[in-house]
């Protein structure tokens, strides 16, 4: 034992000055800032080598379409691929079978939706600036490999939807659309908003699909 006074010790055990502690921000300020992580609800767990096959099926086979439309966008083939709504579909075709796989063999799934309706809680659209908890909750979720499954192919078929019209739409109205349609499968929304940035400097307008009356 021993007794410690003013930096000075009495006894065996020597003690060291006391050092000043930087000041911590609040609990409150840190939440208003970015909620920490709680309680992981996700499943945890890793997914079929189905589901991560398709993931990799997702991934990468659609980099070659991008390919066409990026550099080879006047070629009959490419139009003759593109045109047709089914590149896009076989691909929304494959998120759906990953989320059936990982919905059937997920042990938890409610307790996920429970956390997926907490990133759309509607009471926060009356507080945007102060509440954060949709973000936790989606923090949350992203812990899960099957659901990071669900959301990267997701992702992957929207952006080739997108890619697919912005190209479509350049080679119907003779805008160049390559940067454009390159952004849409490297960033996404950048890559619509850039051809709508080269249709105006262009002098061409902006996109239109007036409803044919009958």
């Amino acid at each position: 034992w021993a007794l410690c006074l003013g930096g000075t010790s009495y006894g065996f055990v020597s003690c060291p000055r006391a050092v000043a502690q930087p000041s911590r921000p609040s609990h409150s300020l840190r939440l208003r800032a970015l909620p920490e992580t709680t309680l992981v609800m996700a499943d945890l767990a890793a997914t079929p080598t189905v589901v991560s096959c398709a993931f990799n099926v997702i991934t990468f086979l659609p980099q070659y379409l991008w390919l066409l439309m990026v550099f080879l966008p006047n070629w009959s083939v490419t139009r003759k691929i593109m045109e047709p709504l089914w590149p896009v579909l076989l691909f929304s075709a494959v998120h759906v079978f990953i989320v059936l796989n990982v919905a059937s063999v997920n042990s938890d799934n409610l307790s996920d939706f429970t956390e997926l309706a907490k990133v759309f809680d509607p009471r926060v659209s009356l507080n945007l600036f102060n509440d954060f908890s949709p973000q936790q909750a989606m923090m949350n979720l992203m812990r899960s490999p099957g659901f990071v499954s669900e959301e990267w192919s997701h992702v992957l078929a929207w952006d080739l939807f997108v890619g697919r019209w912005v190209y479509l739409d350049g080679q119907r109205r003779g805008i160049f659309a390559s940067h454009s349609v390159l952004f849409c499968n490297l960033i996404g929304p950048p890559g619509l908003v850039m051809h709508a940035i080269t249709c105006l400097v262009l002098g061409k307008g902006l996109p239109e699909e007036p409803l044919e009356k009958s």
